[in-house]
């Protein structure tokens, strides 16, 4: 019998290229990772704008509207893996620190991205 392994961001990160390889994979993820938003927003309320910059920016990098480094693409994608796997280093369902390790991916993963989400979000406010 095959036990499961913990994830961790370097797994979610290879996970990560083969949504990126198979992008009819990724509306899927994005739609998954978007329920489990809205199930916990109180606990991804410091994280909360960087995890939906995040899922924009996959969203249009699908869409074709915006070019975005393969890295920062990966790394998005790793982050919202990491965060959907219920059975990471802290599983999910331990009370109060379930999400506190995927938290910490989201925001490890955005300032890694801080100019990638900069000039994303200009972009965005530019076509308003």
């Amino acid at each position: 019998m095959r036990t499961k392994s913990v994830l961790t961001f370097e797994r979610a990160m290879t996970r990560a290229g083969s949504y990126v390889r198979h992008k009819e994979k990724l509306p899927w993820l994005l739609d998954k990772a978007t329920y489990k938003a809205q199930q916990h927003y109180q606990s991804l309320l410091a994280s909360w704008e960087s995890f939906q910059v995040f899922i924009r920016l996959i969203q249009c990098w699908l869409a074709g509207t915006y070019a975005v480094p393969v890295q920062s693409v990966l790394m998005a994608v790793g982050a919202v893996i990491y965060f959907v796997s219920s059975f990471d280093l802290i599983p999910d369902a331990a009370p109060v620190l379930g999400l506190v390790d995927d938290v910490c991916v989201i925001n490890s993963a955005a300032r890694a991205n801080l100019q990638v989400i900069s000039k994303f979000r200009n972009w965005e406010v530019s076509r308003r």
